[in-house]
């Protein structure tokens, strides 16, 4: 169908968190969201499709429609039977790509709900998340990337639907990612993963998920043994020199600490000390070759958001489709 014509004076702005997965144990299970975020804007134009873009990373992001943010906006207005309107997209991204912090799940999300709006389509977040798991390939990123805070999250095995379980996070925990200066493609970090695992390291990481889980949902006290993995860290640790030595540092504020995503970045969860955390992990990095930069920052509990502008009116934005207001 046509793109509709109420759609035309009216620009979208979305706000979506980094996220960092796997969360040590729980691989491809878990994530949290994060207070770094992407910022996009949808403004109606006359004709064509146009994208400014500015924040992390410029040099590599494409500024036509093969950008990310607008290929999620297209299949939202095809799985809509849609036409999205011609539009200017800003983009202003503060989350750094190929470090295993969620960007490619932000950009997802914030494409889906920007598509949804222009197209003048209610959906749920459940189908939001459907739509954007498609995409993404896996649950754990845009689950939290939408709903914010501690999110496990699975794929039910019919494929047709995304079951999650969402936890907030204490304001009193740090996290600290450590960046080394060494990207690591996600490509390249599952290539390195075993094809079978041992029923002794399966045992111990379910083991350890669950409790973890347990103890993110009832606010109890976190530890490093919870974060501790069998099945991705120690075959992806190798491919940065520093990583190994970074989740194997102790201190006694030290919450929890494990490799954000598929790397590089290592996440550190700190109750106190994040400063004297953040920088013997930088120096980890340091001692084994590798130049690091750390990142100090909280949960997002929130998750992600949009909201309108009427351009004939002069309007403020106002809020439209919140995942933590539609739950």
């Amino acid at each position: 169908m046509p793109p509709d014509s109420s759609s035309a004076a009216r620009a979208f702005s979305v706000v979506v968190p980094a996220s960092s997965a796997n969360v040590g144990c729980a691989f491809d299970c878990a994530a949290i969201a994060l207070n770094l975020y992407l910022h996009a804007s949808a403004i109606p134009k006359e004709s064509g499709f146009e994208i400014t873009y500015s924040g992390a990373n410029a040099h590599q992001i494409p500024r036509d429609e093969s950008n990310l943010i607008a290929r999620a906006m297209q299949r939202a207005a095809a799985a809509r039977h849609a036409a999205l309107p011609s539009v200017r997209l800003d983009v202003q991204n503060d989350i750094p790509l190929g470090v295993g912090l969620g960007s490619s799940a932000a950009a997802i999300v914030a494409g889906i709900l920007l598509g949804n709006a222009l197209c003048r389509s209610n959906v749920t977040p459940a189908e939001v998340l459907r739509l954007a798991v498609e995409i993404e390939g896996h649950p754990d990123n845009v689950a939290a990337a939408l709903h914010g805070g501690f999110v496990v999250a699975v794929n039910a095995e019919d494929g047709a639907d995304v079951l999650v379980a969402k936890a907030g996070v204490s304001e009193s925990l740090d996290f600290i990612a450590v960046i080394p200066e060494v990207p690591l493609p996600t490509e390249k970090a599952r290539a390195v993963l075993p094809e079978r695992y041992s029923r002794r390291d399966v045992v111990a990481n379910l083991q350890r998920t669950a409790l973890l889980a347990a103890r993110f949902f009832s606010g109890g006290e976190l530890s490093p043994e919870l974060f501790r993995d069998a099945l991705h860290q120690p075959y992806r640790s190798p491919l940065v020199p520093g990583i190994a030595e970074c989740l194997a540092f102790r201190h006694p504020d030290l919450a929890g600490v494990f490799l954000s995503g598929a790397g590089s970045a290592v996440m550190a969860v700190a109750r106190h000390s994040a400063a004297e955390i953040g920088d013997a992990l930088v120096r980890e990095f340091g001692r084994m070759g590798t130049g690091a930069k750390a990142l100090f920052l909280k949960a997002d509990n929130r998750g992600a958001w949009i909201s309108s502008k009427d351009l004939k009116a002069g309007g403020t934005a106002k809020p439209r489709l919140s995942a933590r207001n539609e739950k």
